[in-house]
Formats: C-alpha cells, structure tokens, sequence
C-alpha cells in the first residue's frame, strides 16, 4: 500500500466537535480472517449507524478511509481502484490483494479507541497444482513418492491409495512435511493408483500416479542380453586380431 500525501486523509483532529457523545459499540475485537492473494475480501463494518459521526478504516498507521456520515460529501479513500467503502455500514473491501496486504486493519467510531473493531487479515497463496513422480519400484526395496508445488506455504500433505487414506503403519513412512512418501520393502501388494492432496487454508491441489511394482530379477535378467554382446564382441576382436598376426 503506498503512502497517503497531502492533508485529505490526515487523522481529523480538528472536527472533534463533529463527535457524538453516545457510545457506539464496534464489535468484537481481535476478529481473523483469510483470504487468496488476488481476490476480494470484505471487512465487516457495523450493525447500524445510530450515534456514529465518525468512521476511518486504518491499516498499521496509515489511513485508508475516512468518512464523515452527518456530511453529503463522499468518503476520502487513500485508492479506490482497491477499496471500497460502504456508507451504509462502514464496510470496506478490499480487491487484488497481495500478500504483504496482511496486517491488522482496524475500524476506528468517532475517534474513540473503547468504539475500535479490529480485524487481523492473512492473506495466503493459493497452492498450485502438484506435481508427483517416483522412482523405479522393484520387490524388496524401498520405493519413494515425492510431491511437489511451487507454493512454500503448504499446510498439509494428504496421501492416498485407490482413494483411500494410506494406513499408519510402519511399512510407510513420510517426511520432508509430508512431502514425500517412503514404501519400504515394496511388495507386490503396493501396487495402484497413489494420490496427493496439497492444501492450505485458501485452496487445495489433488493429483495421482499409477504405480507399478516390477520384479527385482527381472532386471538382471533384462541385462544378460547386453552382457553376451559383449563378450561375443571381445572374443570376435581376440581370433581378428590373433589371425591378423
């Protein structure tokens, strides 16, 4: 949020005598809420307007709105192409938001600190879309799973096997937050589909991968042909080269 210039949004200390003397109840302090980075989000002003003169919207100490209600001129708002204030109740929405929008925003009544609403806003990156990729997966040995998004502030990874919650057992482990998930001694049986489920507290992200299991002997037997090339070659290279002499 830039800084406020020139005198239109400065704290009004002189039009104190504007201020009611009734007491005005703001609301419950301490209010939180979260919200996506790039959305809207509405603040909530008050119930009813009885005995208000005064609203200002502050955020840290800058003031984003000011609004005189026993006046007909329009509220003074620090950049309208983000906020937008509500005369009716004093509510104010903020849109295009940005992460270092969060902070305590707080609505002050007729400049008296007991009339104060305040409001922490967090405002979290959505997660993206994961990515998840393992492995060779052989019988005997120890197959790892890792999940991945771009997004650092994930707040939990969920992982599943034919759409089911993966037991807690210690055939499974997991690390890294979750991230990553460890099957040891793979078996036949740890074959299917996996899922994993990333989210924090503005979206979540779910995606799968079919694992197969393979037999570990297999692969030697894959190398035998390979090794009798080879020999064949060497030998071909030992009776040219014995004749040639």
């Amino acid at each position: 949020m830039r800084a406020l210039r020139g005198a239109g949004l400065r704290a009004p200390l002189s039009v104190a005598w504007l201020i009611s003397s009734c007491s005005v109840i703001a609301g419950p302090p301490g209010e939180k809420m979260t919200a996506a980075a790039g959305s809207c989000i509405m603040l909530p002003g008050l119930d009813q307007l009885q005995g208000v003169s005064l609203m200002q919207w502050k955020f840290s100490e800058q003031y984003l709105v000011i609004y005189h209600v026993n006046n007909s001129s329009f509220p003074d708002v620090v950049d309208q192409d983000r906020f937008l204030f509500q005369k009716s109740n004093g509510s104010l929405q903020i849109c295009r938001l940005k992460v270092n929008d969060s902070g305590i925003y707080t609505l002050i009544i007729n400049m008296k600190k007991q009339n104060e609403r305040s409001i922490q806003l967090e405002v979290v990156e959505p997660v993206s879309q994961p990515e998840l990729w393992s492995n060779l997966s052989l019988i005997g040995l120890s197959t790892e799973l890792v999940c991945s998004t771009s997004v650092e502030k994930v707040a939990k990874y969920q992982w599943k096997k034919d759409g089911k919650l993966l037991p807690i057992e210690s055939h499974y482990q997991l690390s890294q937050n979750n991230s990553v998930l460890l099957i040891l001694n793979t078996t036949w049986s740890d074959k299917g589909s996996y899922s994993c489920n990333v989210s924090n507290e503005v979206n979540w992200h779910e995606v799968s991968l079919e694992l197969p299991v393979q037999q570990y002997r297999k692969r030697i037997w894959m190398l035998l042909p390979v090794g009798i090339c080879m020999i064949a070659y060497v030998v071909t290279g030992f009776f040219i080269f014995k004749s040639s002499s």
